[in-house]
């Protein structure tokens, strides 16, 4: 077990024991998170760049399927085992235990699973455990399968590995798009330049200096490539012995462990408050937070009803703006596509790259605003007429603002080993899971997008010749497939953004209801307190002092350390 993962058990389990016998609540769902929480590293890349290969010396067996063509077809989590056996995961969550030698033919009925977990009898492995390498589907799998893995590992990879060969001699774009994505989910890379052995030394060292340029000047100078040949596994090692498991696992949990600590300390200060006030000012201030749930829903009913005019319909006018403008923008390179062999399947996968990558960025701009915009709204409805909740806490409604915006932001209520089910074609985009993240809703929204893209960019792209001269290729994207891509957009994201809006609002809600019940439960349990003697009265008092005082020394020794 990792040091902060005991120490945060460690922690968690005193809190436990603090705790018991009391009223205040606290979520005790991060006891099995910290347990369980894995640390995947998604190794990501094009086929032809070598990564189940690279993956392969470095586990000293040829296990994973390699070739002139795409052979990994759904996502493959590497973990050490004494027994080695594979587990296909369906996309219902059920797993379905085959052996290692089914992975080739696995790969070949991808339709039928979400990703698979292969568990190994590999030293290698076993050395960088808790650490989990995952073999992503390369750029030229096919694309459903390449959104579907994207879409599954993004939010939840604590670090990626980025390979691309020496023989692409350059950071592509579609690479580029995919490290701005990983920096919109707040994720981290290292980055690898693979088969330098097909180059000479000269040559290879240009390359590397050329590419170390492109990785500062888009990502700032602490990003450095890393030259790999084809039997370099010490090089390997020393990228995976940079990532500091302790650090990456601290960085999950440290921020929602401070947030709970503060908020178990206002709690305690709420009931004391209750303990110490009058009868009527504590029936006062119950009955204002019995108003403050009724205004709590008639605000949440009127965003909901204006939310298409407030909400929807402008998120989705700047999205599909924005992807117009990089289309547009793009326009050369789309050109040049549709006039090389294979010009549709090249045209699909860029396309989609395009919108992929600007929904990501664009929809986590737009729900954070709109989740902050929510809170703040609620909030300030909340503090209208009830002054009398200042007898309790000066900061309630602020409090529980806080308490919902850093729920919201949490990545690692992300982190799940159960698989969500994926629409399948024939009801693209209406089947997803729900989460209560702004991480977690925009991928709801990405998710079923891409779905449905898939379905109709071949026939929009069937409108280009693959005779087309250059120009006149640019000439049909420009008048008729962007045009008809972003007509099939407008048809699409409404039902998908409101549907996601309305969830996101609901998390908002459900999170100050919650709360406000909880400070209804401890002004009725702790009034009774405040009715017996006062002998008693400075007891409960005196209990609450030294469990805050425990508490601030608890976060002391194992979150502030």
């Amino acid at each position: 077990m990792l040091t902060s993962q005991k120490n945060f058990s460690e922690y968690l389990n005193k809190l436990d024991s603090l705790m018991q016998g009391s009223e205040i609540s606290w979520d005790q769902t991060l006891i099995g998170q910290i347990k369980n929480t894995p640390l995947l590293l998604p190794v990501i890349g094009a086929f032809s760049a070598g990564k189940s290969s690279l993956l392969n010396t470095f586990m000293g067996m040829d296990i994973l399927p390699v070739g002139i063509a795409p052979e990994t077809e759904l996502a493959t989590e590497l973990h050490f085992s004494q027994e080695s056996y594979l587990l296909a995961i369906r996309h219902d969550g059920n797993e379905e235990r085959l052996a290692v030698e089914d992975l080739t033919l696995v790969n070949k009925k991808s339709a039928e699973y979400s990703h698979l977990r292969l568990y190994i009898n590999s030293p290698a492995l076993e050395a960088i455990a808790p650490l989990i390498l995952v073999d992503m589907p390369g750029y030229g799998s096919s694309l459903e399968n390449h959104n579907k893995a994207l879409a599954y590992y993004l939010p939840r990879g604590v670090h990626f590995i980025v390979v691309t060969s020496i023989e692409e001699g350059t950071v592509t774009q579609s690479v580029l798009r995919h490290l701005d994505t990983i920096k919109v989910y707040g994720g981290d890379f290292s980055f690898i330049l693979s088969k330098t052995n097909l180059r000479a030394p000269e040559q290879a060292s240009e390359i590397t200096d050329y590419i170390n340029e492109q990785l500062q000047l888009y990502f700032g100078a602490d990003k450095q490539v890393i030259p790999l040949d084809n039997q370099a596994t010490d090089t390997f090692n020393k990228v995976l012995s940079a990532i500091n498991p302790d650090l990456v696992f601290h960085n999950l949990f440290i921020d929602r462990l401070k947030d709970q600590n503060i908020d178990l300390i206002n709690q305690i200060n709420f009931a004391s408050n209750v303990i110490k006030n009058s009868k009527n000012v504590n029936d006062n201030a119950f009955r204002a937070l019995e108003q403050a749930l009724d205004g709590l829903i008639q605000q949440r009913n009127k965003t909901q009803e204006d939310m298409k005019f407030r909400f929807s319909t402008p998120l989705i006018t700047r999205c599909i703006n924005a992807i117009d403008r990089d289309l547009n923008g793009q326009i050369d390179r789309l050109a040049n596509f549709s006039t090389t062999k294979n010009a549709a399947t090249a045209l699909e996968r860029e396309i989609s790259e395009i919108i992929s990558s600007n929904l990501t960025r664009t929809l986590k701009q737009e729900m954070d605003q709109i989740s902050a915009e929510m809170i703040q709204e609620l909030a300030v409805n909340l503090t209208k007429n009830n002054e009398m909740l200042d007898s309790l806490d000066h900061n309630w409604a602020k409090n529980i603002a806080d308490k919902t915006e850093a729920k919201l932001k949490a990545v690692s209520g992300f982190i799940e080993t159960m698989s969500e089910r994926l629409p399948g074609k024939e009801d693209a985009g209406k089947v997803y899971r729900l989460f209560s993240t702004v991480l977690a809703i925009t991928t709801s929204v990405i998710s079923p997008v891409l779905e449905l893209v898939i379905v109709f960019l071949p026939d929009i792209i069937r409108l280009l010749s693959s005779i087309n001269a250059e120009e006149k290729a640019r000439k049909n994207l420009l008048n008729s497939v962007f045009p008809g891509i972003k007509s099939e957009l407008r048809n699409l994201l409404p039902e998908i953004v409101d549907e996601q809006l309305s969830n996101l609002l609901k998390s908002v809600s459900d999170e100050f209801e919650e709360q406000i019940n909880q400070q209804r439960i401890l002004i009725t349990r702790y009034q009774q307190e405040r009715e017996m003697a006062q002998e008693t009265i400075d007891k409960q008092l005196e209990i609450f002092q030294d469990l805050s005082v425990e508490l601030k020394a608890l976060a002391t020794s194992y979150l502030y350390c």
